[in-house]
């Protein structure tokens, strides 16, 4: 069975040995005590880059300096980031650190005068730690726990949206990885742009990959025709955006309201031209323009039933003519800027 480790940092051997001998036969939830010795701050510094489990620091505060202690607790307090080790500061010269300047002033668990530090107190204040120390351990378990939780649930939420994505795109039979590379170059295109938190471009990202949802709506016959659509064909096809924004504008959830406004409105176009609701410029939600754009160059490099794939210089230069357009002016440029990392993310992510 682990021990619960104290380091002793004391520059008097005889308080080294004083302090094993009293505490020789103690035990705390069943586990005994390993003794640690270092003699400076220096030794007791290079002790704790070691021991990472140490549970209890028992500190004198004038060593190689009148405040060599107090320099080991902003050592583990500041550079090393450690609140869970408790520290009794033990000092036979109580006027080169008062204890109320010292307490006030570090964040340390524990004063002791030397003079006073009978066995039963010594013994009261390790087992006073070492039951705060388990306590704070028990809670760290639990925050990682908790944190290993919330990553599993994000990736299981991010994969459910990826997987309805695909059953939407699935039933045109070339859209192979559309759905994650316009997720992934919408997801650099939001931090791209700025002013967007990180907890929402997680939510923009999942959410931008059901923009063609709607699709589920449309007659196999009109999705995959393997020509150009006539016009009353078309007007099918473009019911799609009001269809998925009706599919998800009852949820509760905000990923999924900000994935149905997405569906509606990632046709619209800059200058207004575009559909369900001939919105234009800023009353298109700045996402739904990201996803424009991301959509179009994913699409347009794509082979289709009614299409083959486009060379990436002929697409940039067709939505170069088209912005302001159907394409926001100011996020064409960041896209302009970084076509090489959007390229790279699109071949990282081959049909």
């Amino acid at each position: 069975m682990s021990k619960w480790k104290i380091l002793i940092v004391e520059d008097d051997m005889d308080m080294h040995e004083v302090t094993k001998l009293t505490l020789k036969r103690f035990d705390y939830l069943g586990k005994k005590l390993e003794f640690i010795s270092a003699f400076s701050a220096k030794e007791a510094n290079e002790v704790l880059l070691v021991e990472t489990d140490i549970a209890v620091v028992l500190l004198d505060v004038v060593m190689e300096s009148d405040h060599a202690g107090l320099s080991v607790v902003k050592f583990i307090r500041e550079e090393l980031g450690n609140h869970n080790i408790q520290i009794i500061l033990r000092t036979g010269q109580p006027g080169q650190a008062p204890e109320g300047d010292v307490i006030r002033r570090y964040e340390i668990n524990d004063y002791q005068e030397k003079s006073e530090l009978t066995n039963q107190k010594l013994k009261t204040s390790v087992i006073t730690a070492l039951r705060t120390y388990n306590t704070l351990i028990k809670v760290q378990e639990q925050k990682n726990e908790l944190s290993k939780l919330n990553r599993e649930l994000e990736e299981s939420q991010e994969e459910v949206f990826y997987i309805l994505g695909e059953i939407a795109e699935s039933r045109t039979p070339t859209s192979g990885n559309h759905v994650k590379r316009v997720s992934e170059i919408v997801e650099f295109l939001a931090i791209k742009a700025g002013g967007v938190h990180d907890e929402d471009i997680k939510h923009i990202k999942r959410a931008s990959m059901l923009h063609d949802i709607g699709k589920l709506a449309i007659p196999e016959l009109v999705l995959n025709k393997p020509g150009k659509l006539d016009t009353g064909e078309f007007d099918v096809m473009k019911t799609h955006s009001d269809a998925g924004y009706k599919m998800l504008r009852n949820s509760s959830k905000d990923q999924l309201r900000i994935a149905s406004i997405i569906a509606r409105e990632h046709h619209e176009n800059y200058d207004g031209s575009g559909y369900p609701d001939g919105l234009k410029g800023e009353e298109i939600t700045l996402i739904s323009r990201i996803v424009s754009i991301a959509d179009v160059f994913d699409a347009l490099g794509t082979k289709r039933v009614y299409k083959e794939a486009w060379d990436y210089k002929d697409i940039v230069a067709y939505m170069k003519e088209q912005t302001g357009t159907k394409f926001d002016p100011g996020l064409m440029k960041i896209f302009s800027d970084s076509i090489d990392d959007i390229i790279g993310i699109c071949k990282r992510y081959p049909d």
